[in-house]
Formats: C-alpha cells, sequence, structure tokens
C-alpha cells in the first residue's frame, strides 16, 4: 500500500512541471489534426475509388 501512495505522489508531482497549452494552442493543433484527418480520408478514397474502377475494367 505504502508502495501505491508514492506512485500516486510521485504522479501528482510531475503532473505539476507539466506545462499545459493554452487555450489558443489547443485552438490551432485541433485545426491542424482535423485538416489533416479530412486531407487523407480523402486521399484514400481517391485511391480506393481508382482501385476499385482498375479492378472493374479488368474483370470484365
Amino acid at each position: 500500500m505504502k508502495e501505491f501512495i508514492k506512485f500516486l505522489h510521485d504522479s501528482k508531482e510531475e503532473l505539476r512541471k507539466v506545462t499545459w497549452p493554452d487555450r489558443d494552442e489547443v485552438t490551432k493543433f485541433t485545426g491542424v489534426v482535423v485538416v489533416t484527418v479530412v486531407f487523407v480520408s480523402v486521399f484514400l478514397w481517391l485511391i480506393d475509388s481508382a482501385l476499385m474502377t482498375i479492378i472493374k475494367y479488368v474483370m470484365n
């Protein structure tokens, strides 16, 4: 039990050392993530569509 309490105490101390991002940084990073996800999704959709078209052409 002492080890667990020490772990909790040490974890609390480490969390105090963390530099948390401010609201502007979080907003910017969220925007970057959303744009990246949309870009990758569209890219994968295009690749999938192209491959499906090729497969249909080869099958006929």
